[in-house]
């Protein structure tokens, strides 16, 4: 049967699969970037107000790392290697390298969204230190969630081009052999491994909110005045990430049509 058919044939139980996974990537997109829009937002109105106490985001999470007994834990400047080719590694805690990595104009700024950008990651730092285990379980799986779902396609690659030069597949005919059947399942099980440790950075985005929230007024960081622009702040922060969730969902459903249609060729 023409692989083409299945565009066609709405009977066809491929035909409606896709049907529904593209109806559902575009709802999913129109959700996140309504949500990037408000994010924007928030970010930008919020970067304009000058919290006025001379101290700057670095500062701040450096007098609230050394209150809290956190001497090792050093705040620098990140890379914009991350912002050019992995652009949510740019701010951030990494705990392999016990830092909180900042871009320069978040660093060196005072601005209610720079200081609350910082002092969010003191408290990712909070939850590490506290063996907390969903942030424990991020910090184990970091590096693969943030590569989560971009190797869905490869992983299923790898076994196209084994089936290849093994096998002799011919990837044109849509052929696929045992060796990328197999590759299939490992795609798909690291993309549920991965996917959830992603949903997991949510519920820690917000703790670390909180927690930062708590140190701040406790320590008097930032004057009282600013506190609910701070709050408003750490949510735009956790829409942010469920943003970010979202977007790598209408990623994995582009990738899952891309499976679909490939099997779809076969019959």
């Amino acid at each position: 049967m023409n692989g083409d058919y299945i565009f066609y044939g709405v009977s066809n139980p491929l035909a409606i699969a896709i049907i529904v996974l593209v109806i559902v990537a575009i709802i999913v997109g129109i959700w996140s970037m309504i949500l990037r829009i408000q994010i924007f937002s928030r970010y930008r109105r919020n970067n304009r107000i000058d919290v006025g106490h001379g101290l700057t985001a670095q500062q701040v999470a450096r007098q609230m790392l050394d209150n809290l007994g956190y001497h090792d834990v050093q705040v620098v400047r990140a890379s914009y290697f991350w912002f050019w080719f992995f652009q949510n590694w740019g701010n951030r805690y990494s705990p392999r390298r016990n830092k909180i990595l900042l871009y320069g104009n978040i660093l060196n700024s005072s601005t209610v969204t720079a200081i609350a950008l910082a002092t969010q990651k003191v408290g990712l730092v909070m939850q590490h230190r506290a063996g907390e285990p969903k942030m424990v379980f991020r910090a184990r799986w970091e590096f693969w969630t943030r590569m989560a779902p971009n190797l869905f396609i490869p992983i299923i690659t790898i076994g196209l081009v084994i089936d290849l030069v093994v096998n002799g597949g011919d990837i044109a005919d849509g052929a696929f052999g045992i060796v990328t059947l197999v590759f299939v399942g490992i795609a798909i099980l690291y993309t549920l491994i991965a996917m959830g440790a992603l949903y997991m950075v949510i519920p820690t985005e917000r703790r670390a909110g909180q927690l930062a929230l708590e140190k701040i007024q406790q320590y008097n960081l930032v004057p009282s005045e600013f506190i609910p622009n701070i709050q408003e702040m750490f949510a735009t922060y956790v829409k942010a990430f469920i943003a970010d969730f979202v977007l790598a969902i209408v990623n994995l459903l582009i990738d899952i049509l891309w499976l679909v249609a490939k099997l779809s060729n076969r019959r």
